[in-house]
């Protein structure tokens, strides 16, 4: 799950600078689709208060943020700057997200197996 993250996230960021918004807006689902995957490989539920939980709703808006600037018809500069700050949060959170799972499933023998 946690390898495609790099492979999204490079795709977006191509699509970006090349103004590609349909292959931007694949990418943004793959991202997407990608918090569900961690939310469902970490167990969380909507009860969940961790920090891993709380780093995956902090990138809801960034995400919603970057759908909303693909709906424009181009992006010009400083939108493009803004798409890219985005961009690297989300990334920045994935490897925070990663770094806490692996802590915790070498923390926990039996999350291992999994």
């Amino acid at each position: 799950m946690f390898n495609e993250v790099s492979i999204a996230t490079d795709r977006l960021a191509l699509c970006l600078h090349t103004q590609r918004r349909i292959g931007a807006a694949h990418a943004l689902v793959h991202l997407r689709r990608l918090v569900v995957a961690c939310q469902q490989e970490c167990g969380f539920d909507a009860t969940d208060t961790s920090e891993a939980r709380r780093l995956l709703a902090a990138m809801a808006l960034p995400l919603q943020e970057l759908d909303d600037a693909l709906a424009t018809d181009r992006l010009d500069t400083p939108a493009m700057v803004e798409a890219e700050h985005k961009l690297s949060f989300i990334r920045f959170q994935f490897w925070r997200i990663e770094r806490l799972y692996r802590t915790a499933r070498s923390a926990d023998p039996s999350l291992r197996s999994g």
